[in-house]
């Protein structure tokens, strides 16, 4: 209970320097850019207490992943008790994830959502990917044998996946 609540805490001071997630964007780089949304738009999203709580689950799923890849990497092996209740917490931080997400889509306005339309679509379809890999991840560890190796790459899509949903340009200074 004390680690779940260290990680929800981090995940809070987290979630309040980086702002909001998505994926790449003009600059070239992973993340999708915000191109040219204005600045009230960009705050008004940053302060949202949906994206907000969205980022704290996301972060949670990763810490999940990053220690079942972490435990299955450094054993060698598949702690089944250990994997399952791993894979069930990444399941619930990627529910309520996608909920606050939807959330905040909701809360938008026309013009934000004509700004963002790409952007919109680029993380659903990342939504979409992770769902799949969890899916994969967790028929896997309910296997009578996990295999090992097929645990890790489903815990690295899933990060990887995770880490592409940024958002350019939504990053708080730390105070």
């Amino acid at each position: 209970m004390k680690r779940i609540s260290v990680t929800i805490a981090s995940a809070l001071v987290f979630c309040l320097s980086v702002g909001t997630g998505f994926a790449a964007g003009p600059s070239g780089g992973k993340g999708m850019g915000m191109g040219g949304m204005k600045s009230e738009m960009k705050q008004q999203m940053m302060e949202s207490p949906h994206m907000k709580l969205a980022m704290a689950h996301k972060k949670n799923l990763q810490n999940f992943a990053r220690a079942l890849k972490t435990e299955v990497t450094n054993s060698g092996k598949v702690d089944k008790q250990f994997a399952e209740q791993a894979v069930e917490e990444m399941r619930h931080s990627l529910d309520r994830m996608k909920k606050h997400h939807d959330e905040q889509m909701k809360t938008m306005s026309e013009d934000m959502r004509q700004q963002m339309g790409e952007k919109m679509k680029m993380m659903e379809d990342r939504f979409a990917t992770v769902q799949q890999h969890l899916e994969m991840l967790e028929k896997e560890v309910k296997a009578e044998m996990p295999d090992p190796k097929k645990v890790v790459s489903e815990a690295n899509q899933i990060l990887n996946q995770c880490d592409m949903m940024k958002m350019e340009g939504m990053k708080k200074k730390r105070k």
